[in-house]
Parts: structure tokens; C-alpha cells; sequence
């Protein structure tokens, strides 16, 4: 029997890149798209995977971050749900089955929706994912400029396109930023070579906020009366030893920072 790999979420950010890195793996892909199917109907998750016959799951989708309450969407908890119910249907089915988190899902008594979800889900899972029955994708800090994504690089565009500096509250706190090609050629590495676990997606090192706004030629100033204090993870680079073995380096992002 062919492989395929569903992929939900592929009219996402990260599902867009995934198809286009996908290539010539030996897996077919086989995008899923919310206009496709509703995730979120209790049912809808076991059905697709019953009758889609796929051998991996990469699944991307969730509220999507585009939005400016996905945080706290009340949505958050409705994926968890759905996410479990397709983990139990890929189980049962024998099928691979990736899922993602995010750099802060060891978080457990985070302020916001998304974050607490994603925490309590790889709690749950954590047997699984510890076993590598599940594979478990760790994006750090996902940026695309073209995209204009996340938020940060929306305001830091918008004010350059205005002629205007921007105020960052932040300026030299340190993240591992990735780009999100680069993410989308990890997440087809991981699943081509049959990498389950947690897997960790980031650079390897750190940039400052400014930097990445610098690099969007924008200019900033430091907001001196709004100093944001220091979040969770801030500092911590993702370990890539794993999908530094299977040949993948962050080649986007090297670009990006070093030649802006």
C-alpha cells in the first residue's frame, strides 16, 4: 500500500510551507483544510482518518495565529478534544501521527488559552510522546516576513510602510526566532525519516527583538515607560541536535539575520 500523510492545517502558515518542502518524499501528502473538514464537529477526526486510509497524520491545525484572539479563543479547549480523538483513531488505525506544540507547552500555569492547551495536551500525551509512539513538533519562535507573521513583524512592516519608528517594549530580549520555511523543512525531514518524540524546531541561537526588527529595515525606539518584564523561556535556544543529524539546518533563518 502507498504511504500518504494527511496534513491538517494546510492553509496555515506551517501547512503552507510543509507542502511546498514536501518534494519528492517517498510519502504522498495529502493536504487537509478546514474548507475540507471541520475538525472541530465531535466525529469529524476518526471519520477522516476511517476513510482516508493514510498511513502519517501531520497535524498542523488549531486556531489559527493569525487572529488577533486566537490566545484566547475559547476554540483552544475544542482542539485539545479534537486532537485527542484523532491521536486515538490514528492509534487504533496504526497510523504515525505527528502533532505540534510550541517553545513554552511545558508551561503549565500559563496566563493564556493557547498556551495552557498546548501544555495540558503533551501533559496528556506525555506517555506517548516520551515512548515515540507520538511524534511531538516544538516550533520556537516562528517568524515569516513575506507572510507578515506573527504579530511583531505585522507592526514592525506597517511602521516601516508608514515612514514611522516603532516603540518596543522588549528590544534585547533574546529568542530563538526560526523561519517558517525552515520550520516547514524540519516538520518533512521529521516525517520522512519516521522521527517521533519530541522533536524541538528552532535555530539553535539567539536573536534580539531589535535585531529582527532591524532586519525588516525598520526603525524602533525603546518604549522606556512600558518596560516588558522578561517572558517565560526567554534566552533558551531549541536543542536541533536530532534534525541537525538527519542533514537540516536553519538556512532561511541564517539568511534572514545575516543579510536582512
Amino acid at each position: 500500500m502507498a504511504s500518504r500523510a494527511l496534513i491538517t492545517g494546510a492553509s496555515g502558515l506551517l501547512g503552507q510551507w510543509v507542502l511546498h518542502h514536501w518534494g519528492d518524499t517517498a510519502i504522498e501528502p495529502v493536504p487537509v483544510r478546514h474548507a475540507d473538514v471541520d475538525l472541530l464537529v465531535p466525529g469529524a477526526a476518526s471519520d477522516l482518518i476511517g476513510r482516508s486510509g493514510a498511513t502519517h497524520v501531520v497535524h498542523l491545525a488549531w486556531s489559527a495565529s493569525g487572529r488577533a484572539d486566537y490566545r484566547t479563543s475559547g476554540d483552544n479547549e475544542r482542539w485539545v478534544e479534537a486532537t485527542l480523538e484523532l491521536v486515538e483513531a490514528a492509534r487504533a488505525a496504526g497510523t504515525a501521527v505527528w502533532l505540534t506544540g510550541t517553545a513554552v507547552d511545558d508551561e503549565a500555569d500559563a496566563a493564556d488559552a493557547y498556551t495552557r492547551s498546548k501544555a495540558g495536551l503533551k501533559t496528556t500525551l506525555s506517555s506517548l510522546i516520551e515512548d515515540s509512539v507520538v511524534g511531538w513538533l516544538r516550533p520556537f519562535y516562528v517568524f515569516d516576513e513575506d507572510r507578515r507573521r506573527p504579530a511583531l513583524v505585522e507592526m514592525a512592516t506597517a511602521a516601516r510602510e508608514r515612514g514611522e519608528a516603532l516603540h518596543l517594549r522588549s528590544p534585547h530580549q533574546q529568542h530563538d526566532f526560526v523561519h517558517a520555511s525552515d520550520v516547514g523543512r524540519a516538520i518533512v525531514a521529521t516525517v520522512s525519516h519516521g522521527l517521533a518524540g519530541e522533536v524541538s524546531i528552532g535555530s539553535g541561537s539567539l536573536h534580539s527583538v531589535a535585531d529582527l526588527v532591524t532586519r525588516l529595515d525598520t526603525a524602533w525606539s525603546a518604549d522606556e515607560d512600558q518596560q516588558a518584564p522578561p517572558p517565560t523561556h526567554s534566552g533558551e535556544t531549541a536543542d536541533i541536535t536530532r534534525l541537525a543529524a538527519l542533514g537540516w539546518a536553519p538556512t532561511r533563518t541564517e539568511e534572514f539575520f545575516t543579510h536582512g
